[in-house]
């Protein structure tokens, strides 16, 4: 009889954890940003449950070589930490990945991402992180991108500046005659 109760209790105990994770969902998304003038800013609301986690993807193409340079940032109201950002980083089509670097976490949670020479490709930023009240919160972040000349672009205007400096010797050997 007596193990009968301690096989009830446990059965109980495991139910109750088992339901209390229930609750716990993946509220990811995916989108799309457009870099328009050569940045955008990008972010999301969140209601939801304590617990829930979340892998955001923003979905972005550069056209040509650029260097980038984003970061998100997602800071609490109040006096209580409402959302944990886990991870930030920057994937290309081929999947190879960059990671982000964590500045501060806490009440504000601060994450930034730089690279140079990025070739033409569709990207995408993942967001990963936890919620922690059922609150309403928010984050937010930017991408800027800085065009990058290609090597073509320095053979043309090396070979522009050759053609300028033959071109002020000419004259100067036409006035000296």
């Amino acid at each position: 009889m007596h193990g009968k109760k301690i096989f009830a209790a446990v059965a109980l105990a495991a139910a109750s954890l088992a339901a209390g994770s229930a609750y716990a969902a993946d509220i990811s998304q995916s989108k799309t940003i457009t870099l328009t003038g050569g940045s955008i800013d990008y972010g999301r609301s969140l209601q939801a449950n304590a617990g829930d986690t979340f892998s955001d993807r923003w979905n972005f193409t550069l056209g040509g070589n650029g260097d980038i340079g984003t970061g998100v940032v997602a800071v609490s109201p109040g006096l209580i930490d409402a959302i944990a950002i886990t991870g930030f980083s920057l994937f290309n089509s081929a999947g190879l990945s960059l990671g982000g670097v964590r500045h501060a976490e806490g009440l504000a949670d601060v994450w930034t991402l730089n690279t140079s020479h990025l070739v033409a490709d569709s990207y995408y930023l993942l967001i990963t992180g936890t919620v922690l009240t059922s609150s309403a919160i928010s984050y937010g972040g930017n991408v800027s991108v800085t065009a990058v000349p290609e090597p073509a672009t320095y053979g043309m205007l090396l070979a522009g500046l050759g053609v300028a400096g033959f071109l002020a010797r000419r004259r100067k050997d036409d006035k000296a005659a």
